[in-house]
């Protein structure tokens, strides 16, 4: 649950107070491609409530017909939005769920879970992502990993480019699920 103190007039979540950083508007979009080429998924992360969207809540819409390519991340924030921009519509075979966007991150010693892990270019940021078998094609689990020495910010943009690695790195590590198992 959100900290009401940190919450504006408007009833919306708190930039600071969230898992995917949900921007200064209504809303922000953000969208998950294949290396770049092919989207895979768009994410709503909202701040306040509107156009029948709750407010603190990420809306995924996940194509699964792209999810069997698994080569290589880009996230993308696209942008803060208000309620009368235009928003991506769902896929024909679309995969849609939704997490709330404030998330308590969990110190992780060994990473036992599974699914195809990728870590950011730059930053020290993972992300899991497990799919069920090819002919299902749905996403199970989305597992956002930070390494950091003591438990990170609640607010996480994790816009860039992501490889695929065996496993997580050294050191202190903290994760945060926006779909669980």
């Amino acid at each position: 649950m959100h900290d009401k103190g940190k919450s504006d007039e408007t009833g919306g979540i708190h930039p600071l107070n969230a898992q995917l950083d949900p921007g200064l508007l209504d809303w922000r979009y953000y969208k998950i491609e294949w290396s770049g080429s092919r989207k895979f998924a768009d994410i709503i992360a909202t701040r306040v409530a509107g156009a029948g969207y709750n407010a603190g809540v990420e809306y995924w819409l996940v194509d699964k017909a792209a999810l069997t390519l698994e080569n290589g991340l880009v996230v993308t924030c696209v942008g803060d939005e208000a309620w009368t921009d235009p928003r991506p519509a769902a896929p024909t075979n679309a995969q849609e769920f939704t997490a709330p966007c404030a998330a308590d991150w969990t110190e992780v010693d060994t990473d036992l879970t599974t699914g195809t892990l990728y870590k950011h270019a730059t930053e020290d940021y993972y992300v899991r992502i497990a799919i069920t078998d090819k002919e299902d094609a749905t996403i199970s689990m989305v597992r956002w990993y930070q390494k950091k020495t003591t438990a990170p910010a609640p607010s996480f943009e994790p816009s860039g480019t992501y490889t695929q690695v065996s496993a997580l790195g050294s050191g202190r590590m903290w994760y945060a699920d926006s779909k669980s198992p």
